[in-house]
């Protein structure tokens, strides 16, 4: 054996050790961890579910496609108490329990026409429990706010320009009238 032949299956050899502790981790760690508490691919799903629900992908993008669930747990994240925040998981997990008993399946497998009716249901007042009520509430408000603040809304449809506007140098200034009083 070559000395060249020795080094390449030695550096071979110490690729794949290296590699081996990722193959062999614990792959049920959740997806998205954030400061106060932890996402698993689930929670996320739903929650792209119901954000896509909300605000549909037509001719123009969807809340789905700016990733409004995304913004909707940073901001759960950073700006709710913990109180909230067990309420907002409480009311996630009555929202795909009704979806599971109404539907016959979870929310985010359930088709678009079917998530809506189950919402229409929540919007207006005929399903019970306060955790719910606060979720959707919370859901719906932190997704409009997330697809309005989006960089395709904000630079396609409300052309954002920053303060203090626009220089115009070039304008003729009109002589002021002499006020009467």
């Amino acid at each position: 054996m070559n000395r060249r032949s020795l080094l390449q299956q030695l550096a071979l050899l110490s690729v794949g050790a290296a590699m081996l502790p990722s193959c062999l981790g614990d792959h049920s760690k959740p997806d998205l961890v954030l400061k106060n508490f932890k996402v698993d691919s689930d929670q996320e799903k739903l929650l792209a579910a119901l954000t896509t629900t909300l605000i549909p992908t037509t001719s123009t993008p969807g809340a789905g496609d700016v990733s409004a669930h995304l913004f909707v747990l940073k901001m759960m994240d950073d700006c709710f108490s913990p109180e909230d925040q067990d309420k907002f998981f409480k009311g996630m997990r009555q929202l795909d329990n009704a979806a599971r008993s109404t539907l016959g399946t979870s929310f985010a497998a359930a088709a678009g026409p079917r998530r809506e009716s189950l919402l229409q249901t929540i919007d207006g007042g005929k399903m019970p429990g306060d955790e719910l009520n606060f979720f959707y509430s919370i859901i719906k408000k932190q997704t409009i706010l997330a697809y309005s603040s989006s960089s395709w809304f904000l630079t396609k449809v409300q052309v954002y320009e920053l303060v203090p506007g626009r220089f115009h140098g070039c304008v003729p200034v009109q002589p002021q009238q002499k006020s009467t009083s």
